[in-house]
Protein backbone atom coordinates (compact mmCIF):
# COMPACT_ATOMS: atom_id res chain seq x y z
CA UNK A 1 0.00 0.00 0.00
CA UNK A 2 2.63 2.45 0.76
CA UNK A 3 4.90 1.63 -2.14
CA UNK A 4 1.35 2.69 -4.28
CA UNK A 5 1.04 5.65 -2.93
CA UNK A 6 4.98 6.66 -3.27
CA UNK A 7 4.23 5.55 -7.05
CA UNK A 8 0.86 7.73 -7.48
CA UNK A 9 3.01 11.14 -5.32
CA UNK A 10 5.78 10.56 -8.00
CA UNK A 11 3.74 10.14 -11.26
CA UNK A 12 1.69 13.35 -9.83
CA UNK A 13 4.63 15.20 -9.36
CA UNK A 14 6.31 14.06 -12.79
CA UNK A 15 3.27 15.62 -14.12
CA UNK A 16 3.20 18.64 -12.47
CA UNK A 17 6.46 19.18 -13.53
CA UNK A 18 5.85 18.84 -16.99
CA UNK A 19 3.24 20.78 -17.00
CA UNK A 20 5.39 24.06 -15.31
CA UNK A 21 8.17 22.89 -18.11
CA UNK A 22 5.55 23.29 -21.17
CA UNK A 23 4.19 26.96 -19.65
CA UNK A 24 7.43 27.89 -19.08
CA UNK A 25 9.11 26.93 -22.47
CA UNK A 26 5.72 28.57 -23.82
CA UNK A 27 6.83 31.74 -21.85
CA UNK A 28 10.29 32.43 -22.79
CA UNK A 29 9.51 31.88 -26.55
CA UNK A 30 9.66 34.46 -28.83
CA UNK A 31 6.31 36.32 -29.84
CA UNK A 32 4.86 35.77 -33.27
CA UNK A 33 3.25 38.00 -35.38
CA UNK A 34 -0.11 37.48 -36.51
CA UNK A 35 -1.72 38.89 -39.12
CA UNK A 36 -4.79 37.56 -41.03
CA UNK A 37 -8.18 38.29 -42.63
CA UNK A 38 -11.29 36.32 -43.44
CA UNK A 39 -14.25 38.23 -45.54
CA UNK A 40 -17.62 36.77 -46.16
CA UNK A 41 -20.12 37.95 -48.80
CA UNK A 42 -22.95 40.08 -47.04
CA UNK A 43 -25.91 38.05 -48.30
CA UNK A 44 -24.57 35.39 -46.30
CA UNK A 45 -24.86 36.22 -43.06
CA UNK A 46 -28.20 37.05 -40.96
CA UNK A 47 -26.03 36.69 -37.81
CA UNK A 48 -22.63 37.41 -36.33
CA UNK A 49 -21.02 35.79 -33.16
CA UNK A 50 -17.70 36.50 -31.94
CA UNK A 51 -15.96 34.19 -29.34
CA UNK A 52 -12.38 36.09 -28.42
CA UNK A 53 -10.34 35.67 -24.92
CA UNK A 54 -8.48 39.09 -24.49
CA UNK A 55 -8.72 40.90 -27.78
CA UNK A 56 -9.25 44.24 -28.21
CA UNK A 57 -12.39 44.10 -30.76
CA UNK A 58 -13.16 47.39 -32.79
CA UNK A 59 -16.18 47.48 -35.04
CA UNK A 60 -16.16 49.70 -37.93
CA UNK A 61 -18.55 50.84 -40.37
CA UNK A 62 -17.20 50.40 -43.60
CA UNK A 63 -18.90 52.33 -46.76
CA UNK A 64 -18.25 51.15 -49.76
CA UNK A 65 -17.69 47.27 -49.19
CA UNK A 66 -20.03 44.08 -49.60
CA UNK A 67 -18.33 41.95 -47.32
CA UNK A 68 -18.07 41.38 -43.82
CA UNK A 69 -14.75 41.38 -43.01
CA UNK A 70 -12.38 40.10 -40.13
CA UNK A 71 -8.51 41.42 -39.48
CA UNK A 72 -7.16 39.36 -37.10
CA UNK A 73 -3.57 40.78 -36.02
CA UNK A 74 -0.59 41.26 -32.92
CA UNK A 75 1.60 39.20 -31.40
CA UNK A 76 1.71 36.30 -29.33
CA UNK A 77 3.86 33.32 -28.01
CA UNK A 78 1.70 30.86 -29.57
CA UNK A 79 0.46 30.18 -33.10
CA UNK A 80 -3.30 31.74 -32.94
CA UNK A 81 -5.01 31.43 -35.89
CA UNK A 82 -8.75 32.55 -36.36
CA UNK A 83 -11.86 30.19 -37.07
CA UNK A 84 -14.94 30.68 -38.19
CA UNK A 85 -18.12 28.45 -39.19
CA UNK A 86 -21.40 28.83 -41.49
CA UNK A 87 -24.55 27.50 -40.12
CA UNK A 88 -27.63 28.73 -41.41
CA UNK A 89 -26.63 32.11 -42.00
CA UNK A 90 -24.88 32.36 -38.80
CA UNK A 91 -21.35 32.84 -38.75
CA UNK A 92 -19.44 31.87 -35.44
CA UNK A 93 -15.90 33.61 -35.50
CA UNK A 94 -12.85 32.55 -32.33
CA UNK A 95 -9.10 32.66 -32.30
CA UNK A 96 -7.56 28.82 -31.32
CA UNK A 97 -4.40 27.29 -30.78
CA UNK A 98 -4.91 23.96 -32.13
CA UNK A 99 -1.28 22.86 -30.61
CA UNK A 100 -2.26 23.89 -27.19
CA UNK A 101 -4.25 21.64 -24.70
CA UNK A 102 -5.07 24.27 -22.25
CA UNK A 103 -8.46 26.86 -23.00
CA UNK A 104 -7.16 30.16 -23.95
CA UNK A 105 -9.12 31.46 -20.97
CA UNK A 106 -6.77 29.53 -18.31
CA UNK A 107 -3.57 30.08 -20.13
CA UNK A 108 -1.08 32.67 -19.14
CA UNK A 109 0.94 33.04 -22.27
CA UNK A 110 1.66 36.64 -23.06
CA UNK A 111 -0.28 38.00 -25.97
CA UNK A 112 -1.14 41.20 -27.64
CA UNK A 113 -3.87 40.48 -29.94
CA UNK A 114 -6.81 42.40 -32.05
CA UNK A 115 -9.78 41.82 -33.88
CA UNK A 116 -10.99 44.27 -36.24
CA UNK A 117 -14.41 44.32 -37.89
CA UNK A 118 -15.37 45.70 -41.03
CA UNK A 119 -19.49 46.12 -41.83
CA UNK A 120 -21.26 47.26 -44.69
CA UNK A 121 -22.88 50.41 -44.13
CA UNK A 122 -26.08 48.46 -44.80
CA UNK A 123 -25.67 45.28 -42.61
CA UNK A 124 -28.99 45.50 -40.24
CA UNK A 125 -28.86 42.10 -38.84
CA UNK A 126 -27.44 40.96 -35.67
CA UNK A 127 -24.25 40.69 -33.89
CA UNK A 128 -22.97 39.41 -30.50
CA UNK A 129 -19.30 39.68 -28.83
CA UNK A 130 -17.97 37.45 -26.05
CA UNK A 131 -14.84 38.02 -24.00
CA UNK A 132 -13.38 36.86 -21.01
CA UNK A 133 -10.68 40.07 -20.89
CA UNK A 134 -10.63 42.37 -23.50
CA UNK A 135 -12.18 45.98 -24.25
CA UNK A 136 -14.79 46.68 -27.36
CA UNK A 137 -14.28 49.83 -29.72
CA UNK A 138 -17.50 50.62 -31.93
CA UNK A 139 -17.39 53.56 -34.06
CA UNK A 140 -21.43 53.33 -35.20
CA UNK A 141 -23.40 50.21 -35.79
CA UNK A 142 -26.91 49.66 -36.66
CA UNK A 143 -28.24 46.60 -36.23
CA UNK A 144 -31.71 44.42 -35.13
CA UNK A 145 -29.54 43.34 -32.37
CA UNK A 146 -26.36 43.92 -30.62
CA UNK A 147 -25.20 41.73 -27.56
CA UNK A 148 -21.81 42.77 -25.63
CA UNK A 149 -21.02 39.28 -22.72
CA UNK A 150 -17.47 40.66 -21.39
CA UNK A 151 -16.03 39.30 -18.10
CA UNK A 152 -13.36 41.90 -17.58
CA UNK A 153 -13.52 44.78 -20.17
CA UNK A 154 -15.20 47.59 -21.05
CA UNK A 155 -17.09 49.08 -24.26
CA UNK A 156 -16.34 52.12 -25.70
CA UNK A 157 -19.04 52.95 -28.80
CA UNK A 158 -19.54 56.61 -30.98
CA UNK A 159 -23.20 55.37 -31.67
CA UNK A 160 -25.30 51.98 -31.19
CA UNK A 161 -28.72 52.12 -33.10
CA UNK A 162 -30.45 48.64 -32.60
CA UNK A 163 -34.18 47.48 -32.06
CA UNK A 164 -32.47 45.26 -28.95
CA UNK A 165 -29.39 46.13 -26.96
CA UNK A 166 -28.01 43.80 -24.28
CA UNK A 167 -24.63 44.74 -22.61
CA UNK A 168 -23.06 42.34 -19.68
CA UNK A 169 -19.67 43.13 -17.90
CA UNK A 170 -18.41 42.47 -14.98
CA UNK A 171 -15.82 44.60 -14.95
CA UNK A 172 -15.36 47.05 -17.17
CA UNK A 173 -16.81 50.68 -17.96
CA UNK A 174 -19.86 51.53 -20.20
CA UNK A 175 -18.93 54.63 -22.30
CA UNK A 176 -21.12 55.36 -25.63
CA UNK A 177 -21.57 58.72 -26.71
CA UNK A 178 -25.48 57.97 -28.69
CA UNK A 179 -27.49 55.20 -28.62
CA UNK A 180 -30.56 54.52 -30.29
CA UNK A 181 -32.80 51.35 -29.13
CA UNK A 182 -36.49 49.94 -28.68
CA UNK A 183 -35.15 47.74 -25.71
CA UNK A 184 -31.84 48.36 -23.78
CA UNK A 185 -30.38 46.35 -20.78
CA UNK A 186 -27.31 46.62 -18.97
CA UNK A 187 -25.64 44.71 -15.95
CA UNK A 188 -22.89 45.57 -14.55
CA UNK A 189 -21.12 44.60 -11.46
CA UNK A 190 -18.49 46.99 -10.73
CA UNK A 191 -19.02 49.05 -13.37
CA UNK A 192 -19.83 52.82 -14.53
CA UNK A 193 -22.41 53.53 -17.26
CA UNK A 194 -22.26 56.74 -18.83
CA UNK A 195 -24.50 57.94 -22.23
CA UNK A 196 -24.02 61.39 -23.52
CA UNK A 197 -27.78 61.05 -25.40
CA UNK A 198 -29.60 57.82 -24.32
CA UNK A 199 -33.05 57.24 -26.70
CA UNK A 200 -35.19 54.06 -26.13
CA UNK A 201 -39.07 52.90 -25.78
CA UNK A 202 -37.37 51.11 -22.37
CA UNK A 203 -34.25 50.68 -20.37
CA UNK A 204 -33.34 48.58 -17.62
CA UNK A 205 -30.28 49.08 -16.28
CA UNK A 206 -28.36 47.30 -12.85
CA UNK A 207 -25.08 48.12 -11.34
CA UNK A 208 -23.52 46.58 -8.03
CA UNK A 209 -20.57 49.09 -7.50
CA UNK A 210 -19.84 52.41 -10.16
CA UNK A 211 -22.06 54.96 -10.82
CA UNK A 212 -24.79 55.59 -13.65
CA UNK A 213 -25.07 58.57 -15.71
CA UNK A 214 -27.50 59.38 -18.70
CA UNK A 215 -27.69 62.53 -20.57
CA UNK A 216 -30.66 63.73 -23.41
CA UNK A 217 -32.61 61.17 -22.18
CA UNK A 218 -36.19 59.76 -23.54
CA UNK A 219 -38.17 56.57 -22.69
CA UNK A 220 -39.18 54.61 -19.68
CA UNK A 221 -35.92 53.76 -17.20
CA UNK A 222 -35.58 50.72 -14.57
CA UNK A 223 -32.47 51.47 -12.74
CA UNK A 224 -31.17 49.83 -9.59
CA UNK A 225 -27.70 50.46 -8.39
CA UNK A 226 -26.40 48.97 -5.26
CA UNK A 227 -23.57 51.50 -5.00
CA UNK A 228 -23.11 54.66 -6.70
CA UNK A 229 -24.32 57.72 -8.02
CA UNK A 230 -27.48 57.91 -10.49
CA UNK A 231 -27.80 61.25 -12.87
CA UNK A 232 -30.25 61.03 -15.46
CA UNK A 233 -31.21 64.16 -18.03
CA UNK A 234 -34.78 64.25 -20.19
CA UNK A 235 -34.41 66.12 -23.08
CA UNK A 236 -37.77 64.93 -23.85
CA UNK A 237 -40.62 63.50 -21.12
CA UNK A 238 -43.54 62.63 -22.13
CA UNK A 239 -45.70 59.48 -21.33
CA UNK A 240 -42.96 57.78 -19.66
CA UNK A 241 -42.36 56.00 -16.43
CA UNK A 242 -39.17 56.23 -14.37
CA UNK A 243 -38.03 53.28 -11.85
CA UNK A 244 -34.80 54.07 -9.72
CA UNK A 245 -33.35 52.54 -6.47
CA UNK A 246 -30.09 52.78 -5.03
CA UNK A 247 -28.76 51.08 -2.16
CA UNK A 248 -26.10 53.82 -1.30
CA UNK A 249 -25.66 56.91 -3.67
CA UNK A 250 -27.82 59.78 -4.57
CA UNK A 251 -30.50 60.39 -7.00
CA UNK A 252 -30.52 63.46 -9.36
CA UNK A 253 -33.65 63.27 -11.97
CA UNK A 254 -33.26 66.46 -14.48
CA UNK A 255 -36.15 67.01 -16.26
CA UNK A 256 -38.19 69.73 -18.98
CA UNK A 257 -40.13 72.08 -16.70
CA UNK A 258 -43.09 71.26 -18.80
CA UNK A 259 -42.69 67.57 -17.65
CA UNK A 260 -45.88 65.96 -16.01
CA UNK A 261 -46.23 63.03 -13.83
CA UNK A 262 -46.69 61.49 -10.75
CA UNK A 263 -43.95 61.68 -8.09
CA UNK A 264 -43.11 59.50 -5.32
CA UNK A 265 -39.58 59.79 -3.68
CA UNK A 266 -38.36 57.54 -0.49
CA UNK A 267 -34.95 57.79 1.40
CA UNK A 268 -33.79 56.25 4.88
CA UNK A 269 -31.27 58.60 5.11
CA UNK A 270 -30.89 61.56 2.93
CA UNK A 271 -32.30 65.09 1.98
CA UNK A 272 -35.13 65.84 -0.25
CA UNK A 273 -35.60 68.31 -2.99
CA UNK A 274 -37.93 68.98 -5.78
CA UNK A 275 -38.07 72.36 -8.06
CA UNK A 276 -41.61 70.91 -9.22
CA UNK A 277 -44.32 72.00 -6.38
CA UNK A 278 -45.44 68.48 -4.74
CA UNK A 279 -48.14 67.58 -2.50
CA UNK A 280 -45.86 66.11 0.49
CA UNK A 281 -42.77 66.66 1.65
CA UNK A 282 -41.56 64.96 4.79
CA UNK A 283 -37.79 64.16 6.19
CA UNK A 284 -38.02 60.18 4.25
CA UNK A 285 -40.81 61.01 2.23
CA UNK A 286 -42.04 63.29 -0.95
CA UNK A 287 -44.53 62.99 -2.94
CA UNK A 288 -47.47 64.52 -5.61
CA UNK A 289 -49.18 65.02 -8.75
CA UNK A 290 -47.32 67.38 -10.79
CA UNK A 291 -49.88 68.28 -13.73
CA UNK A 292 -52.48 65.88 -15.14
CA UNK A 293 -51.11 62.70 -16.70
CA UNK A 294 -50.87 59.34 -14.70
CA UNK A 295 -47.00 58.09 -15.54
CA UNK A 296 -45.03 57.31 -12.50
CA UNK A 297 -41.99 58.49 -11.04
CA UNK A 298 -40.65 55.81 -8.54
CA UNK A 299 -37.23 56.83 -6.70
CA UNK A 300 -35.87 55.15 -3.76
CA UNK A 301 -32.60 55.40 -2.10
CA UNK A 302 -31.41 53.28 1.24
CA UNK A 303 -28.59 56.16 2.13
CA UNK A 304 -28.36 58.95 -0.48
CA UNK A 305 -30.36 61.98 -1.07
CA UNK A 306 -32.63 62.41 -4.04
CA UNK A 307 -33.42 65.48 -6.23
CA UNK A 308 -35.85 66.49 -8.65
CA UNK A 309 -34.67 69.37 -10.71
CA UNK A 310 -36.16 71.40 -14.08
CA UNK A 311 -33.98 71.76 -16.55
Amino acid sequence: MKTKLILIFVIIIIGVIATVSILGFKLLSAFREIDEEKAFVMEEISEIQVNMVRERVHVIRAKTSNEVRFHYYGKSKQELKLVSEISNKKIVVEAKCEANPLPRNYDPTPEDMYLDIYLPENYSENISISLTTGKVEIDSIEVASFTLDTTTGGLEADQINAAKCSIKTTTGNININKTDTDELGIKGTSSAVNINECIVESAKIETTSGGIALKDCSGSFNIKANSGEVQISYKEFGDQNISIATSSGSIALLLPNTAEFSLEANTSSGKLKSDFAVNTIERKKMAGQIGTKSNEVVLKSSSGSISVLKK
